[in-house]
């Protein structure tokens, strides 16, 4: 019956709203005042915002039906706040947040940047981007103008980090006239579109009077009307429930560190955009209420999957069996993390014998990645073999380096590099932690690598040492192995693989592709292929070997429908099949 109920009034609201022309609620009015603009701009405006075209929405939404009900999922990252500006970009807030708040505008997993809260236009050369105000409306029924979106820029920029705000704001001249604003940069900032539109992104928008309740403390006011070098302290955290306020599907009925419950926004309008995915897509918020249960302990988190507590949630690799048995759906949630081995190419280390590229030919040519990866998951469906560092499907992916004799278990081709290489069995030191997916994928190469002649020394420490010891170069080790997590934007800023800040890789082409990347814009064929001649050079000079990912499985109840679309950290769109 309540189900029911629900239907009826998801049904009542659609027709209100296209009988409106999709005009704002009529209970509310927008309550902002016009605020500071940047010096040397215009005051922003409030006229009529831009409403660009788009597919006319049906008079009844066609998937009325899948609206209502609620669900409980569990999640094993723990939430430390309730201020996007503050700490979004940690998973535990995410999952959450970004049902609730969202940016200006967003990048998909294409490349392609979409409107959210706003029109995102962007100069051939990168060197300007502008931002249009779309209509659309806070949970408490208010318009967004653009007071409230300088304001939000203003509090993020203002509380990141000296480094964080050149990168972004350094040499940026901004602009606002009406329902526009104008970002103008002295050279293509390859940091804007990865920073400031990312759906799990600091940037998100927020009223301005919230804004100024809990504002930035300290830094200096620049040029172009941002202040660096601020800070949120305690204080000016958001604290309140009722302070939570952004433009998503969904707002925030409570909070605590142990659970996080989000309710449907009714005045939200979703938008449509042709080719959009993931988080960049339609957000139609079938489910009146979410529930995200944070819970920490596998063997309790599986436990409560198989006693139906939870409705969506993760089991241990042991319990699959059984959950699989009663009936539970086994889903891929799309992981980007994936498993690898870095050669520690820096100076300091430079009597190793991993320095000579010949040798590191040879163990590219002797190891099985399929192999590895089964040592790790014992399962070998659970495996995806890929060696590139961004996520598949994006406008950079290619098979540069899958072609380039990766995978290829080829003990004789080893052999032959290895006779070419100044090696004379030396043992190679290979840093892993104790009882680990790491040191079962250090076992299983070095004992592949020793049937061909190279002697592999297990530096085995504990956890904590091995997170110090793998960003330091000189501690001895020539090969280190743990996960990093791929990109689904511009490679260049991916410091792992790209800039090597474990493999500490540096070579002329290396430079030059990178180079190349940084000052083309995002997507553009110039930065691919800067990003080809990038991967050409890692099959050319071998400065880390990636085996790929390990899927990482989430259990639903029957009847519970997920379309993940790659990505694992948004809900909106699930729902209950009647």
């Amino acid at each position: 019956m309540r189900r029911i109920l629900a239907l009826l009034l998801a049904l009542v609201m659609t027709m209100a709203l296209v009988a409106c022309g999709g005009d704002k609620p009529a209970s509310s009015t927008p309550t902002s005042t016009p605020g500071t603009s940047a010096p040397g701009t215009s005051t922003p405006g409030t006229s009529t915002p831009a409403n660009p075209d788009k597919p006319a929405e049906p008079a009844v939404d066609p998937d009325a039906d899948k609206y209502g009900g609620e669900f409980i999922m569990c999640s094993n990252n723990a939430t430390s706040t309730m201020d996007a500006h503050d700490g979004i970009s940690s998973l535990g807030n995410s999952r959450w947040m970004t049902h609730i708040f969202e940016p200006m505008a967003a990048m998909g997993a294409d490349g392609k940047i979409y409107p959210v809260v706003c029109d995102f236009e962007q100069s051939d050369d990168g060197k300007m981007v502008k931002l249009t105000l779309r209509e659309s409306y806070f949970s408490n029924g208010d318009k967004v103008t653009m007071d409230d979106l300088w304001a939000s820029i203003q509090r993020v920029a203002g509380s990141a980090t000296t480094s964080t705000w050149d990168k972004l704001w350094k040499g940026t001249s901004i602009k606002i006239e009406g329902d526009t604003i104008t970002f103008t940069f002295e050279k293509y900032n390859v940091n804007f579109t990865s920073s400031f539109c990312n759906a799990g992104g600091n940037y998100q928008v927020m009223p301005k009077e919230i804004c100024e309740k809990y504002p930035v403390v300290g830094g200096e006011l620049q040029a172009n009307g941002l202040i660096r070098g601020g800070d949120l302290p305690a204080d000016s955290v958001i604290n309140q429930v009722a302070d939570v306020i952004g433009t998503g599907p969904y707002k925030l009925e409570s909070y605590s560190e142990e659970k996080v419950v989000m309710v449907r926004n009714d005045v939200y309008k979703p938008i449509y955009v042709e080719g959009a995915t993931g988080r960049c897509g339609t957000k139609k918020a079938y489910a009146d209420k979410i529930t995200i249960a944070i819970n920490k302990d596998e063997g309790s988190r599986s436990a409560a999957m198989l006693a139906g507590e939870y409705d969506l949630g993760m089991v241990g690799t042991s319990m699959m069996p059984a959950a699989e048995a009663m009936g539970l759906q086994k889903v891929d949630q799309g992981t980007t993390w994936t498993h690898g081995m870095f050669f520690n190419l820096d100076a300091s280390n430079a009597a190793s014998p991993i320095q000579d590229v010949n040798l590191r030919k040879a163990i590219r040519a002797t190891i099985d990645c399929n192999a590895v990866l089964l040592a790790i998951s014992g399962d070998e469906k659970a495996n995806v073999l890929e060696p590139t560092p961004i996520v598949s499907g994006t406008v950079y992916d290619n098979t540069i380096i899958a072609d380039g004799e990766w995978n290829i278990a080829n003990k004789e081709l080893a052999k032959e590099y290895l006779a070419k290489s100044s090696y004379k069995g030396e043992a190679i030191k290979w840093l892993c932690t104790a009882n680990s997916n790491f040191y079962k994928a250090a076992m299983a190469a070095s004992t592949q690598l020793e049937e061909v002649g190279i002697k592999i020394e297990l530096m085995v420490v504990d956890a904590g040492s091995h997170s110090s010891m793998r960003s330091e170069p000189k501690t001895g080790h020539d090969i280190g192995a743990w996960t990093v997590q791929k990109r689904d934007d511009n490679p260049v800023l991916h410091s792992t693989f790209v800039t090597g800040t474990q493999g500490w890789w540096s070579s002329d082409a290396k430079t030059a592709a990178i180079n190349k990347m940084k000052t083309n814009p995002t997507g553009s064929a110039a930065s691919v292929e800067g990003y080809e001649e990038w991967c050409q050079a890692v099959v050319d000079e071998v400065p880390f070997i990636l085996f790929g990912h390990l899927i990482n499985y989430n259990f639903l109840k029957p009847g519970l429908v997920w379309d993940v679309q790659g990505a694992s950290e948004y809900y909106w769109n699930m729902y209950w099949e009647k």
